[in-house]
């Protein structure tokens, strides 16, 4: 693949909003996978490292439900790596007085290039053009898409709060649910970057695409771009990290402190192992080990048995597979096994394998 002859993002405003919605439809029917970006007025209630998950996911509802998004970009690629087409959408409902924002939020999109005026005056009107659910029409009118974000527990909470009238659902699970049934197969490059030695999730997207050696196209902090930035990322670390295949169905980004204490093991087999690939159904994923939520599950593995595994919380079974290159083990806990989901299919619109487990 050339990285240097990536395309620029079209940039998509009221005058031209029809052309380019119907450009995107006919490009998705060969490039079914999306990379997307979200630009929005800042954070608004903040967590600390001691926050709980609920005060991590409650804080990203009412930052979400507050502020109106200004910017959404996608790229549309395959599996081949080929890029089809970046679209960058600006909307015009930001930027009255009144509107909630973090000011230094707001001046460092300013000095990074958004012209929040000429968005206001010429934008899209997301919601009397109606743009998200004439974009989900557009996503479902194939077979099978999958969704790549970059740190995209904020990028999926507005596509969810615009399409449910400005509302998330009241629990982090319940999120996680509504985004695999809207969205299906779900990837996050901050979560596979995790998977991979010499990266991890500390990096931000423009150091993480550095040190790929991916040249952006465009100016960063603009959501065309950094969805394509996003794109070529997710391309080269499944190019070249086999470990990175673990990160289907998690998210990153609902606060940082993310681990949670297993309970002692029995004192003979089967040994405890913590069910990593159940955080699907939870937004929020940190270095191979399941979430801060309310009881960790666990997979009974005995060392003569075949490479299956019975996770006693969901009463499914769960195939074996290598810990991750990163894993570490805390005191107290054990490294946990990066496994696939095996319980019944999920009816989602276009019936993708990444699976929520309650």
């Amino acid at each position: 693949m050339n990285e240097i002859h990536q395309p620029m993002a079209r940039r998509v405003w009221r005058s031209n909003v029809d052309e380019e919605m119907a450009r995107m439809a006919e490009c998705l029917k060969r490039f079914p996978l999306i990379a997307f970006d979200t630009e929005y007025p800042g954070i608004i209630f903040r967590t600390y490292f001691d926050s709980s998950s609920d005060e991590c996911y409650r804080a990203m509802k009412g930052n979400v439900e507050n502020t109106k998004l200004i910017q959404c970009g996608f790229t549309l690629f395959n599996a081949k790596g080929e890029i089809g087409g970046v679209w960058e959408i600006n909307f015009s409902n930001f930027g009255d007085p009144s509107d909630t924002r973090n000011e230094i939020s707001i001046e460092f999109l300013r000095r990074h290039g958004l012209d929040l005026q000429k968005i206001r005056d010429e934008g899209v009107d997301m919601f009397g053009y109606g743009f998200f659910p004439k974009l989900m029409t557009v996503f479902r009118s194939q077979k099978h898409v999958e969704f790549v974000t970059f740190q995209g527990a904020y990028d999926f909470a507005y596509f969810l709060s615009i399409l449910n009238n400005g509302k998330l659902p009241e629990t982090h699970g319940e999120f996680a649910t509504e985004v695999v049934k809207v969205f299906g197969q779900v990837y996050d490059t901050k979560v596979m970057a995790g998977f991979c030695e010499g990266l991890g999730e500390h990096l931000g997207l423009s150091k993480l695409a550095q040190l790929l050696q991916i040249t952006r196209v465009g100016r960063a902090h603009h959501a065309g771009s950094d969805s394509l930035m996003t794109a070529l990322v997710f391309i080269k670390l499944k190019q070249v990290y086999e470990d990175s295949r673990f990160a289907r169905g998690l998210i990153y980004g609902i606060g940082k402190r993310n681990l949670v204490a297993a309970p002692a093991p029995e004192p003979e087999p089967p040994v405890p192992l913590m069910c990593q690939q159940n955080v699907a159904s939870y937004p929020v994923f940190h270095n191979g080990y399941v979430q801060n939520y309310e009881q960790p599950q666990l997979v009974s593995y005995h060392p003569s048995a075949a490479p299956w595994a019975f996770c006693n919380a969901t009463g499914t079974y769960v195939q074996l597979t290598h810990l991750p290159a990163n894993t570490f083990a805390y005191p107290s806990q054990t490294p946990s096994a990066a496994v696939d989901y095996l319980g019944p299919v999920p009816n989602y619109y276009n019936n993708n394998a990444c699976y929520v487990v309650e």
